[in-house]
């Protein structure tokens, strides 16, 4: 293990910095001795460890600087250390920081984390394996993994974006019945309102008419919103963006990480509206009088559906998502 990580010291926006430093509390001590920050004014990340064999330089370095501008003459100046301090520029290009301008705006990259004036993310490689790890085999990662073959990965993570965009929309439309039954759509049949959503509503429009029945809880209804966004982005050239620029390595791992963002949160969806549409082979069932059905294996799996574990479980699920308006 590494002795010595580099942290992002953000404080007012204008002294924000890195540091190099053994913890984090080490690091924040670095900036409010410099410039007397109070802790609570101080937000401190760990970035990435440090090769060991960059202490070395580092002590070098400052020892030659000592000499150089004849400080430190009242101590052993051979015995000098760099840190814990702020780590200079000969490091940070050591360890592969990058920079650029979006919109106006510096941005820094380093180690598949981007650092902004407003939010502090990881992309790339590093986006891939904190999902994979919440996903497990759902999420194509590899541990091997290049950035030689990242445009096949991310060609790969595209298809399973629309793929899940796809089931999410198919689940919502054959669930229409929960989008229906207010009075201005008292002349609509479940059938003809899905044909007329194929036809002509919005993904959006299909959202409005849930909400306009049912009280949505608030976490799904901001994933649901975050989904329409995204999935417009995806479908309307996330690639041409300059922020995603397919054709630069920062474009690339920017993609990975707007990708896993995107399908972290669809799957969450995923979930919920499966059981929605569970719930309205539910309701179908159970506007299906017994006696009138003559089938008798029918009659079966009406009963092993009302009793799978499974079904029960979803329908907890919408019963927790969506409330009845009254």
């Amino acid at each position: 293990m590494s002795k010595w990580k580099l942290y992002w010291v953000a404080s007012d926006g204008l002294e924000d910095c890195f540091v190099v430093a053994k913890n984090s509390k080490s690091a924040a001590k670095i900036e409010k001795d410099m410039n007397g920050f109070d802790s609570d004014e101080l937000s401190v990340t760990r970035i990435m460890d440090i090769p060991d064999q960059y202490e070395d330089i580092a002590n070098e370095k400052f020892r030659e600087w000592s000499k150089k501008h004849h400080c430190n003459q009242h101590l052993d100046q051979e015995t000098l250390v760099a840190w814990p301090y702020y780590a200079g520029d000969w490091l940070l290009e050591a360890l592969g920081v990058r920079y650029r301008i979006i919109k106006e705006k510096k941005e820094i990259l380093i180690n598949d984390t981007v650092i902004t004036d407003e939010s502090i993310y990881p992309i790339g490689i590093k986006a891939m394996k904190q999902i994979a790890e919440l996903t497990g085999e759902k999420f194509p990662y590899s541990e091997n993994v290049s950035y030689e073959g990242m445009r096949a990965v991310i060609d790969q993570m595209l298809g399973i974006c629309i793929t899940t965009i796809h089931k999410i929309e198919n689940l919502l439309t054959n669930s229409f019945v929960f989008a229906v039954g207010n009075k201005k759509y008292a002349d609509y049949t479940i059938s003809s309102a899905t044909e007329l959503w194929k036809e002509k509503f919005t993904f959006g429009r299909l959202i409005n008419l849930i909400k306009e029945r049912y009280i949505i809880d608030e976490t799904i209804d901001n994933a649901l919103q975050l989904f329409l966004i995204q999935r417009n982005k995806i479908a309307h050239g996330l690639t041409k963006d300059d922020r995603f620029d397919i054709d630069t390595i920062w474009g690339q791992k920017e993609i990975i990480g707007y990708i896993a963002l995107f399908l972290r949160n669809a799957w969450v969806l995923e979930e919920v509206v499966e059981s929605a549409y569970i719930v309205t082979i539910g309701v179908g069932f159970s506007i299906m009088k017994k006696e009138e059905v003559t089938d008798s294996d029918l009659i079966k799996s009406i009963e092993q559906y009302e009793n799978d574990p499974y079904v029960r479980e979803k329908v907890a699920l919408f019963s927790e998502v969506f409330k009845v308006k009254d």
